[in-house]
């Protein structure tokens, strides 16, 4: 089996463009989650997020093909510039790459429409005879006449995010798309470190991009019991704490450039480090009513973790990246699950946590993680877990609380990311020492 490196990153999120910003952000404790005039205006009983500033966005479309931008989804573009900026950091030119052997995994989950476009369409589709019903026939019928495909069909397919970024860099091996929410973009890793391993490609680029911010989508997602719902924004998410009530959101995109070791060693490529193991759990439905979910999504996550670790062959665990959503049950379950994998060890591994900067990308969250977590291991130096004031006392791990910490020597980290019904990916990553 083939040794898989990770040679490029590519980073779009609320604390910055690109893993320089992102990092700094990170470092400094600076939070991005604050209240959108722009959710509240519209009614959302939600108003707190972690947007990205469209000219900051947009100061990125010199990246992409200029003709084609019109093309694109919020959620592509942001695939489409962490992708970029990947390729970019990889030092991989155009030529470099056998295209047959690049492949494209990416995380994505929730389809978007143009807001204004779909509700001229329920304007025009309503009921001549019926106020406030829509006429199917009518409605069909400004479809096929009156409507751009680019706004309400090119733009809402899920799996176009990967198809532009596979056009955008002629990747013609595999091209895949994993709906999968929150694990989505660290399932998308670990299957891309599969692909690879298994000589099915020699490079890909993986990851997750998602806007869960878009209206259908938030709205959606504010009918769930997922979202905090009151308090301070720059402190509302909380994980670990006893005050924590819930996740927030934010948006943006994580992607890799993962590679075959000894291709990117041949051609002297900066290696930031290599993926070493990768687990995942189902989750179940029915978690979610489950009098006992804490003890249920624990039992999945340490079914993924445990797997990821085997697969690794690591003697110790030197970091771990947290899926800390700052949600009730998720947060005692990743504690409870650590504990029971790691036993008295558990104690002594420090645990990141860096939605309460940035808040939860959805598929964009588990790649995100695994970034920061390979920016830790190279620069010694971990991120703080933010708004850790008062721990839960069912919490007690060494979470690096409010304050990054130096820790030189750092090898391995464990990266974890968890879903609203148990369901579980972790991967683990190695940064590459010289012997």
């Amino acid at each position: 089996m083939r040794r898989v490196a990770i040679t490029g990153v590519g980073v779009v999120s609320p604390l910055g463009m690109g893993a320089e910003e992102h990092w700094a952000g990170l470092v400094s404790g600076r939070s991005a989650i604050k209240r959108s005039s722009r959710l509240a205006n519209q009614g959302f009983p939600v108003d707190v997020a972690a947007e990205i500033p469209e000219p900051m966005l947009r100061d990125q479309f010199q990246r992409l093909p200029r003709k084609q931008i019109k093309l694109f989804s919020r959620v592509m573009l942001f695939g489409m510039i962490a992708s970029s900026m990947a390729v970019e950091d990889g030092g991989l030119r155009n030529g470099s790459v056998d295209p047959s052997r690049c492949g494209v995994f990416l995380g994505t989950f929730f389809t978007t429409f143009d807001f204004s476009v779909f509700f001229h369409w329920m304007a025009e589709a309503e009921s001549a005879c019926v106020a406030q019903t829509l006429d199917l026939g009518k409605a069909n019928a400004y479809c096929m006449t009156s409507i751009n495909p680019v706004d309400f069909s090119l733009k809402t397919m899920p799996n176009l995010a990967a198809g532009h970024i596979a056009i955008g860099h002629n990747a013609q091996g595999f091209c895949r798309v994993i709906a999968d929410g929150c694990t989505g973009g660290l399932q998308a890793v670990g299957q891309a470190f599969l692909a690879i391993k298994e000589d099915k490609v020699d490079v890909a680029l993986c990851g997750g991009a998602e806007a869960p911010l878009e209206e259908f989508v938030f709205l959606n997602l504010c009918t769930l019991d997922f979202l905090a719902r009151t308090g301070e924004p720059s402190r509302l998410c909380s994980p670990f704490d006893r005050s924590r009530s819930g996740a927030v959101l934010g948006e943006g995109a994580g992607m890799l450039v993962l590679e075959e070791l000894e291709r990117a060693q041949s051609r002297g490529a900066r290696i930031y480090g290599e993926v070493v193991g990768y687990g995942s759990a189902a989750g179940d439905a029915m978690i979610g009513r489950n009098p006992a979910r804490v003890e249920a999504v624990a039992e999945r996550l340490g079914l993924a973790m445990s797997s990821a670790l085997r697969e690794a062959k690591v003697e110790s665990v030197d970091l771990i990246a947290a899926n800390g959503d700052s949600t009730i049950t998720n947060d005692l379950a990743e504690t409870r699950a650590i504990k029971r994998l790691f036993g008295p060890r558990a104690r002594s591994i420090p645990i990141s946590a860096s939605k309460a900067t940035h808040g939860h990308l959805i598929s964009g969250s588990g790649a995100l993680d695994l970034i920061t977590g390979l920016l830790a291991l190279n620069r010694g130096t971990i991120p703080p877990t933010l708004n850790l004031r008062n721990p839960d006392p069912q919490c007690d791990l060494d979470y690096v609380p409010n304050l990054p910490r130096e820790k030189e020597g750092m090898r391995v980290a464990l990266v974890n990311a968890v879903g609203l019904f148990g369901e579980s990916a972790c991967v683990v990553v190695r940064r590459v020492v010289e012997d």
